[in-house]
């Protein structure tokens, strides 16, 4: 494919400038020229049309070569000079190429034409092409110098080899007080501590930046009022294309209301840790003080109502005439009350042995322990019809004492609640809720009003008067707190008691549902 070009040939000759396309035209090259040979015509040329290349006779009636170069050169224009000539000597060429001539060839030669010319655009592209990348680069430099001068939250300023200061933004008069005239070509340390100075903290900072390619501080600054405030520093190693270091750029900024907040903030976190601190020890001192009660209280009290029960039994064996039936009733009563007040005491006792007892963590047997439970109060109770459903190889992690009380108490509502149901069912097995293994314990008995369901788990709330069903109303309290010791959950919904286990590192910790 030929190559196109644009010629402006300055020659008096036809004959010459004929010669001259033919050469290129030879060589492959699709030529659109035109001849001039006045400086008139030379400049209309120059300002109507885009020449790729110009070559010219050096000596001409009414031009030359070096007028027309000369013309050329009062232009913006970027366009490769040849000059083609018949009587140049060797000294003037060199005398035209020093004075911007690109080249010069004689005519009795123009066989090296199209050679000189494709060199010549070649030369010329590149060099627009890097002075394009030149502009570019400049016009980068000065947009970023304009942007960093600019910057007023952001002190930016230059240092060179030797650490003293070569350039200053308005971000950094306007933290230090210092205009450009007043501190461009002082050390950059004439606005560090005394102190910090002695210790060598300004040279350190370059060592860093050389070291690290930055260096990131915090440091205390003199402003020119000899206020100090305190500074966050980043100061970066500049290096040419050569990898010589030609000095720093460095970045302030004023965060010493920020250090005053951290330092506050600081302060309340210290003293809101020394509050939780002495809060924790009254706390940890009223529970034990509160466990200490509770153990006392249920333990010195069983053994008196032990007593009421069996002597209020004893009595009531007896076919004793001498009580009339209220009497015998009312025995009844006393009988039937200390054994309530008994089975509260025994529950509070177990309340304050879950919490204060230390948790085991070792593998357990789920499906063995409830079935050692349904065994128990199937012997209670043989002449219940009970339907006892209990999985097999269920398993987790935790401490075998507390969760044995966990799930005695669960079944052990079970049983009770079922106690007026013709044909009580009672489960216990596993299933997978949301990715986790959930162990259920669900019973067909009369189940709860939900409204409720947030009072199942607190101390002596009960939902059934002991018309209803018989209880202490601390058991479920107890359920919650083992699982919760264990690092689980419970809730309750409808008619079913679940248990629910998450992955921990040591252990797996429970989650009850109760429904």
């Amino acid at each position: 494919m030929e190559q196109s070009l644009k010629v402006l040939i300055v020659e008096d000759s036809r004959i010459d400038a004929a010669l001259i396309l033919d050469e290129l035209q030879n060589a492959g090259l699709q030529v659109l020229s035109r001849r001039v040979e006045t400086p008139e015509d030379f400049i209309q040329a120059l300002e109507t049309e885009p020449w790729d290349i110009i070559t010219s006779d050096y000596t001409m009636p009414r031009f030359s070569a070096m007028a027309a170069l000369k013309a050329l050169q009062q232009t913006d224009l970027d366009i490769p000079f040849v000059i083609v000539s018949g009587s140049i000597g060797e000294e003037l060429a060199v005398q035209a190429m020093h004075k911007g001539a690109d080249d010069y060839l004689m005519k009795d030669n123009l066989a090296r034409l199209p050679l000189v010319v494709k060199r010549e655009l070649k030369i010329s592209a590149e060099r627009r092409s890097k002075k394009h990348i030149e502009d570019l680069l400049k016009e980068t430099e000065n947009s970023y110098r304009r942007l960093v001068e600019g910057v007023k939250d952001y002190g930016i300023f230059l240092i060179d080899t030797a650490g003293n200061i070569l350039s200053w933004n308005l971000g950094a008069e306007g933290l230090m007080g210092f205009t450009a005239d007043e501190i461009i070509g002082k050390p950059f340390s004439s606005f560090f501590l005394a102190s910090d100075i002695e210790k060598g903290l300004p040279a350190h900072e370059l060592e860093m930046a050389i070291g690290k390619g930055n260096s990131e501080s915090e440091s205390a600054l003199v402003r020119k009022d000899g206020t100090v405030f305190t500074s966050h520093e980043v100061i970066t190693a500049i290096y040419n294309d050569k990898g010589v270091l030609t000095g720093y750029s460095k970045i302030i900024r004023d965060i010493t209301e920020r250090k005053q907040a951290e330092q506050k903030i600081q302060k309340l976190t210290e003293e809101l840790e020394q509050r939780v601190l002495e809060r924790t020890a009254q706390l940890e001192s009223v529970n034990k003080e509160l466990e200490s009660f509770t153990h006392s209280v249920s333990h010195d009290l069983r053994a008196p109502l032990r007593n009421l029960v069996k002597l209020s039994h004893i009595l009531l064996s007896r076919k004793n005439e001498l009580l009339d039936p209220e009497s015998l009733q009312n025995l009844a009563y006393i009988g039937d009350s200390s054994q309530q007040a008994l089975d509260l005491s025994n529950a509070l006792l177990d309340l304050s042995k879950v919490t204060s007892a230390p948790i085991g963590k070792r593998a357990i047997d789920l499906s063995q322990i409830a079935e050692e439970i349904a065994k128990s109060l199937q012997e209670t109770d043989p002449e219940r019809q009970v339907v006892l459903e209990i999985a097999d190889d269920l398993k987790d992690y935790g401490d075998p004492t507390l969760i044995r009380i966990a799930l005695q108490n669960l079944l052990e509502n079970c049983w009770k609640f079922t106690s007026k149901i013709p044909l009580a069912k009672i489960e216990f097995f596993a299933e997978q809720l949301a990715g986790q293994t959930v162990f259920c314990v669900r019973d067909n008995g009369p189940g709860f009003d939900p409204d409720y369901k947030d009072k199942l788990f607190q101390p002596f709330q009960r939902l059934h008067s002991n018309e209803e069903f018989l209880g202490t109303g601390v058991g479920l309290a107890t359920v919650q707190r083992i699982i919760h010791r264990h690092g689980g959950k419970i809730w309750a919904q409808g008619g079913i008691t679940r248990v629910q286990a998450f992955s921990l590192p040591y252990r797996l910790p429970f989650l009850c549902e109760l429904t």
